[in-house]
């Protein structure tokens, strides 16, 4: 073992090594065998002759308490490159520094780290404080130590995440660039893994958005093609009942008128007429027979009115944007889902309040505007189903499930639609969440998780508008519709 303040030269590993009160610090020769004498500041950032800022680089971190480890490093790797790429480096002389530095340094690409510094094992914290607090498992850490016995490479090596570890005494110059080299290998080929997931994550996203498009604009035009073929179908007979009842009425008010000249003319009819008449309770036919026919021509009404509703949403496959006016789209939608707001076992009926403003036709797609209508109004129904908030909506209707339908001009240029029920609400999670493609919280078989997808991609990519969702537990839930006019 050489004396103290020895220099022991050996020309096969081409290291110098200074032993100073037995601590095995180090310091590298160059390759004309000339020691070291340049002073590494405590705390610097750089090296001379550091690559501009535009020049991509390896940032590599020392950590040592040791002033001389770090100049003998710098030395060792000064005209170290990698792909073409130099080093540049970082310095901590303590734990708690390295923590700021790689805090401020996150696309640090190694560290050559020493395990006994403030404490004996505080660069195993900062190891712990790396993988575990930071979550930064990209850069490479390479552990030197002077005191092998105060870290056990077994149990270093089972016990932390690092990825390599030396001793100072073995790492000469060449091994040391060896070392980085391959450290530096792994790291760049985790960034370029890492790249590549994300790309792929990004293609997974697009082609999960695609697919719902084409899914749910498959199921619209599905939905489009029948709706209007069996509007078809009942328009012929609804016209032709709804024609004839005119005329049947007339035929039957003109019946009723002979029936009561022939009682004020013969108001003692033969036995067989009175027999017959009191038969057929004649006197509560000729009141209630008007208003049977009043019934089935509001009857026949409103089935025109279903009929063109239907009509009118079924055109999904009208591709070009024309001026529509908007509240005739919602209340076809409404007359659609009229069923759902009747009363059932589980809730009274759902009261719909309108609050329509003046608006223009709006310059928009009808058919697919109408099915963002049928998704949002579908979801505030459902909402509804399973109980009501203390929310207001209005003084009158707050105890009943409700819904609320506003419209009006923004800004001269841009109509607002709002649909707001006062459900139970959503949690913040569930909120920022609603628009990603197949999310859902209905049960299994009652959703697919397009609907709202869809209905975003509609306004805001379609017609270059914003759809907004404001809702919190116990408060109710409101879509904002803004489109341009």
């Amino acid at each position: 073992m050489p004396s103290e303040n020895q220099r022991v030269s050996n020309s096969e590993t081409d290291a110098f090594f200074v032993f100073v009160d037995n601590d095995d610090t180090f310091i590298f020769a160059d390759d004309n065998g000339k020691q070291a004498t340049n002073e590494v500041d405590r705390g610097s950032q750089a090296v001379p002759n550091s690559p501009p800022a535009t020049v991509a680089v390896w940032k590599v971190l020392i950590v040592d308490d040791d002033v001389l480890v770090h100049r003998a490093t710098i030395l060792a790797l000064e005209d170290c490159t990698f792909e073409s790429k130099p080093l540049t480096f970082l310095h901590a002389h303590s734990g708690t520094e390295a923590k700021y530095l790689i805090q401020t340094h996150p696309d640090t690409a190694l560290i050559l780290l020493d395990v006994v510094m403030e404490t004996d094992d505080a660069g195993l914290q900062l190891v712990q404080y790396i993988r575990a607090e930071l979550h930064n498992h990209q850069v490479r850490i390479i552990l030197r130590t002077g005191q092998p016995g105060e870290a056990p490479e077994a149990s270093v090596i089972l016990d932390y995440d690092i990825n390599d570890y030396r001793l100072k005494t073995e790492l000469t110059r060449q091994k040391l660039i060896t070392v980085v080299i391959s450290s530096l290998r792994s790291y760049g080929n985790i960034l370029k893994i890492e790249n590549q997931n994300s790309e792929l994550t990004l293609a997974l996203d697009h082609l999960q958005q695609t697919q719902a498009q084409l899914i749910q604009a498959e199921k619209m035009s599905s939905l489009g093609q029948m709706v209007a073929g069996v509007a078809h179908e009942i328009n012929n007979p609804t016209n032709f009942i709804y024609g004839n009842l005119f005329h049947t009425e007339t035929y039957m008010q003109g019946l009723l008128k002979l029936i009561k000249t022939y009682q004020e003319h013969y108001p003692t009819p033969v036995q067989a007429i009175q027999t017959t008449a009191e038969s057929i309770d004649l006197p509560f036919l000729m009141e209630d027979l008007p208003k049977l026919f009043d019934s089935m021509q509001a009857g026949a009404e409103r089935i025109k009115h279903i009929v063109e509703s239907l009509r009118n949403f079924s055109r999904l496959d009208e591709a070009e944007i024309k001026p529509v006016d908007i509240h005739s789209g919602i209340d076809s939608t409404l007359l659609i889902l009229q069923h759902r707001f009747q009363a059932n076992a589980n809730r009274p009926m759902i009261a719909v309040i309108k609050e329509y403003g003046q608006l223009p036709l709006v310059n928009c797609y009808v058919g697919a505007l109408n099915q963002v209508f049928m998704n949002i109004l579908s979801n505030a129904i459902d909402a509804l189903e399973m109980g009501t908030s203390n929310w207001e909506i209005t003084c009158e209707t707050f105890s009943l499930p409700t819904i609320r339908i506003r419209t009006e001009i923004l800004h001269t240029d841009r109509v607002q639609i709002r649909i707001a029920d006062n459900g139970l609400g959503m949690s913040e999670s569930t909120l920022k969440r609603i628009f990603n493609p197949f999310f859902t919280t209905k049960p299994v078989g009652s959703g697919t998780g397009l609907g709202l997808s869809i209905s975003y991609s509609i306004v805001v990519e379609q017609h270059g508008g914003h759809l907004t969702c404001s809702s919190a537990p116990g408060k109710g839930t409101e879509f904002v519709i803004d489109i341009f006019i």
